[in-house]
């Protein structure tokens, strides 16, 4: 008996251990949610979802530009040199030319203040030549001051004055003779707002001279203008007593400037016979008309003491003062 009952409370301590590891196996991994896990399946770990990162978007690669070489800049006087030989390359061109001169500068007077008529024997606009504005009217009635510079003279200085007391520019006609005692004042009309242009080098006549003394007498008083003043000479040019052949227009013209010639213009030249006091204001009275182109010598004294006279007269007549350029 004692061995019956030892073995009956072996089986029930073994049933009894049995329940409780039965138990445990169904509440493993699920305590605290009633969820029953079974024993064996691991819990799966969590895998994110993958986003795809955009592509990076590749910087262009920059055209590589190439740098322009720079042009050598030349100076006015190397400028000047490549024309004068551009010119002298072609003498026997020039030499073919017709040099006959019937006559210096004509023009024809009116006193109906309408413009001048002209004598001319070539026509000078053809060669860009010009004696007067034919493009002014009396709705914007201009005149052109133009002052001949061919001989030195200290007048210049009471005409600068009075051009600059009345606003007035003008257009300065200079030769290297002038410049060589008088190239302050060359100075002071550039710093004054006034045109300075070409009238040779000695005051000849050009139509007698070889095309290559004609050359040098153009080019030789630019260069000279620009190394004592450090200005440029305006591309405008005046021969010597308004002298012109086709050989000689076409040489002024193929340098590079235009022949400028003259609608009113009186006997202010002859020292022997100067014009008597007021004679110039009365001239101008009488003949002034748009668009003219006034030839004024530097060195008589009349011009300089009455210029002031004049430039009153011409602005109560309602005139403005300009410049060459303006000229088409």
């Amino acid at each position: 008996m004692k061995n019956g009952k030892t073995i009956r409370k072996m089986l029930a301590a073994v049933t009894v251990a049995a329940a409780f590891a039965a138990l445990g196996a169904c509440t493993r991994g699920g305590a605290g949610n009633g969820s029953v896990t079974p024993a064996n399946t691991p819990t799966a770990a969590y895998t994110p979802t993958a986003t795809n990162s955009p592509t990076p978007t590749n910087s262009p690669t920059p055209t590589p530009t190439n740098t322009p070489t720079p042009t050598p800049t030349q100076t006015p006087v190397e400028k000047l040199e490549e024309k004068r030989e551009e010119l002298l390359s072609k003498v026997d061109y020039y030499n073919s030319l017709d040099n006959t001169s019937k006559r210096t500068w004509q023009f024809i007077r009116k006193t109906d203040h309408t413009q001048s008529g002209t004598r001319e024997f070539i026509p000078i606009a053809d060669y860009g030549g010009f004696y007067v504005d034919k493009s002014a009217t009396d709705d914007d009635k201009v005149i052109y001051l133009t002052f001949d510079c061919g001989y030195p003279s200290n007048l210049t200085v009471k005409i600068l004055d009075t051009l600059k007391k009345h606003n007035a520019h003008a257009s300065f006609f200079v030769t290297k003779m002038y410049l060589e005692k008088c190239a302050d004042y060359a100075i002071r009309m550039k710093e004054e707002g006034h045109a300075v242009c070409n009238h040779t080098v000695s005051h000849s006549d050009l139509r007698v001279m070889e095309v290559e003394n004609i050359i040098a007498e153009i080019f030789d008083c630019a260069k000279y203008f620009y190394e004592v003043t450090g200005y440029e000479m305006d591309p405008f040019f005046r021969t010597p007593s308004g002298s012109y052949t086709v050989r000689l227009l076409t040489l002024i013209q193929d340098a590079g400037y235009r022949t400028v010639f003259w609608s009113i213009a009186y006997g202010d030249y002859d020292k022997k016979n100067p014009p008597a006091p007021g004679y110039v204001t009365n001239h101008f009275k009488t003949y002034h008309h748009s668009g003219a182109v006034a030839l004024i010598h530097n060195d008589c004294q009349q011009n300089a003491d009455e210029l002031d006279a004049v430039l009153t007269l011409l602005e109560k007549a309602g005139y403005r003062f300009a410049l060459l350029d303006e000229v088409p």
